[in-house]
This record gives C-alpha cells, structure tokens and sequence, in this order.
C-alpha cells in the first residue's frame, strides 16, 4: 500500500483529497502547511506528495525546492495542485522539480489516475543497464542516477527530466510526439495528461543541455512530428 503525503492549507479541500485518495486504497497523511509537510517526511518518507502551491509562510514551490535539495527526499515524486494557471506559474513549478500538477478545481477521478502513473514511472530500478552511461556525441546520461554529462560538466536532473532525456535518447533520431510522450514518458492513458507538461519539461532540458537555445544541438522538434534527438550533431 503506497503512503501518500497530501499539503493543502484549505482544511475542506484537504479533507476530500485524503478521503479520495483512502477509498482509493492508499495510506494517507494530510497536513496544512509548508513546514508540517517538511516535519512529517523525516518522520516518514511518502511514496509520493500531493502539494499545493498558495500556501502562507513557505509555498509549494519552495517546498518542492527543500525537498528535491535533500539526498533523503529528492526521489520523492510530486504532484502540484494549484490554482495557478498562467504557462509562467506551471513552469515554475515543473522547474522547482515537481513531476506533474493539476488545476484547481479538478476531478477527483483524475487525481488517483495521475498518482498512480507517477508511482508507476518512480526511480526503483526498472533500468537494467548494460553500460554505466548512454553516449550520444559530448553527452552521457547516467543510467541509474538523475544525472547528465556534458563534456566534463556535471548537470543534474529532476526524475522526470531524466526519464523525459533517457526515453529520447534510446529512441536516437525517432521523433516523439506530445501525445507519445505524455503516454509512455507519463505514462498517461490516451488522451489524459496537459501538453504544457512535456513543452515546459523539454523546454527546462534545453535551458540544461543546449548552449544556444536558437540552435539546439541534441533536442529537435520537427514540426507535425514531435520531439528527437540527434546523434550529437546540429542539423541543417
């Protein structure tokens, strides 16, 4: 049984969230605030948290932050819920490290559908890797650790970018689209799931990988087609 941390400093909504989500058959912790929820993961680390954003004292945003910074929490997978629904407010978001968000209000259907494909798509060794790195020109991307090389430079992913990288670069001059991606990266059923998720996570691994955003040299969008990566080199 999965343990899921729910944050909301809206008592109502919170009450509904852990109902939802206990019916559902999961373990349940609800807390209302920022610092509650930071409290509560070193006492028991979640299989996943479901964080709002608005929040007085400490947001979600910088919750995500804290908990991403934390060796401990880092692989935690994170859900925002917010009200929030200008491209800027989601991307900040999706930066801080969160893997998916919901606007509010939403359908509690909906909510145990996207919990339970993050769990599915959570780090836990579903990798069997061969080799230490996959190589593609100057970039290696570690295959059990968030991690990306690029040269000798070091960069560090969040979970979802780094299955995002990982999924592109096995599937080496293929395009992807939106849709396939939110399917197989998210692991969303057809039709579920915001293109903005993967626009804003692709455009967070180009500010990362690429050194002239004008001019990517690994991450491609061919249009009508989706998104690939090339072998390490800029196309014409």
């Amino acid at each position: 049984m999965a343990y899921i941390l729910v944050v909301d400093d809206e008592r109502d909504v919170l009450t509904s969230i852990a109902q939802v989500l206990a019916d559902d058959g999961y373990q349940v912790s609800a807390v209302e605030s920022g610092f509650a929820a930071l409290n509560a993961m070193e006492q028991q680390l979640p299989d996943l948290l479901v964080l709002d954003i608005i929040m007085p004292e400490i947001d979600g945003i910088e919750v995500c932050r804290r908990v991403r910074a934390n060796p401990f929490t880092a692989k935690v997978p994170i859900i925002f819920l917010t009200a929030k629904g200008r491209a800027s407010d989601i991307a900040e978001g999706l930066d801080a490290g969160a893997d998916d968000y919901l606007m509010k209000p939403f359908d509690v259907v909906e909510l145990p559908a996207r919990i339970r494909a993050a769990l599915r798509r959570a780090p836990g060794g579903t990798l069997d890797p061969e080799s230490e790195y996959i190589t593609i020109g100057r970039m290696k991307l570690h295959t059990q650790r968030p991690e990306v090389k690029i040269n000798d430079d070091q960069i560090t992913l969040t979970p979802t970018e780094y299955r995002l990288l990982h999924y592109l670069m096995c599937r080496i001059g293929q395009p992807a689209s939106v849709e396939q991606l939110l399917e197989d990266v998210w692991e969303y059923p057809r039709g579920v799931g915001d293109p903005k998720l993967v626009r804003v996570h692709i455009t967070n691994l180009r500010n990362k990988l690429e050194l002239e955003r004008e001019s990517p040299e690994y991450i491609h969008n061919l249009h009508g087609r989706g998104y690939l990566i090339y072998n390490g080199a800029k196309s014409q």
